[in-house]
């Protein structure tokens, strides 16, 4: 009897678990600018003129519906996304390290010891400024999101399914 509440307790922790994780995945499809809402192509004329659209996803955010444009203007790749009511929800583009705010310097200088960092991004998203970098060590790749004051506030292993 024991076994079986055992047994079944550990079951519904892992139906739980994998619910979870598939329901913070971001969900993402590429689309043509023929299937973007006309909002979302007036926005895009606007914020992005002059840039060269490399990529369009329709996206689902941690539940937020987004149009996402991967984007090069001047030789610089960058992300917007937005709402399909034409509503800018994100940027995202690499910056220089020197270009960081002091605190997110040291807080990469700590996680990069004896390891490899990429490019950092900064991310705009619904007015809130962070930061991302990924770190490369012992084999594993780590996407950091940092503060602006340099606190980590999330981390995920990448090529991991």
């Amino acid at each position: 009897m024991k076994k079986s509440v055992i047994i079944g307790v550990v079951a519904s922790a892992i139906v739980t678990v994998f619910s979870i994780t598939a329901a913070g995945a971001e969900k993402a499809d590429k689309i043509t600018m023929d299937k973007v809402p006309a909002a979302v192509k007036e926005a895009v004329k606007k914020y992005a003129s002059e840039a060269e659209i490399k990529g369009i996803e329709d996206s689902d955010v941690d539940g937020t519906k987004v149009i996402e444009f991967d984007i090069e203007k001047n030789g610089k790749a960058s992300e917007i996304a937005f709402r399909p009511d034409g509503r800018l929800f994100s940027t995202e583009e690499e910056v220089a390290l020197a270009d960081l705010p002091e605190a997110v310097q040291k807080t990469i200088a700590t996680l990069s010891q004896d390891a490899k960092a990429g490019t950092p991004e900064k991310v705009v998203q619904e007015g809130k400024t962070t930061y991302e970098i990924v770190i490369e060590k012992d084999g594993k790749k780590i996407e950091y999101t940092i503060s602006h004051k340099g606190k980590i506030k999330d981390k995920e292993e990448l090529g991991k399914d």
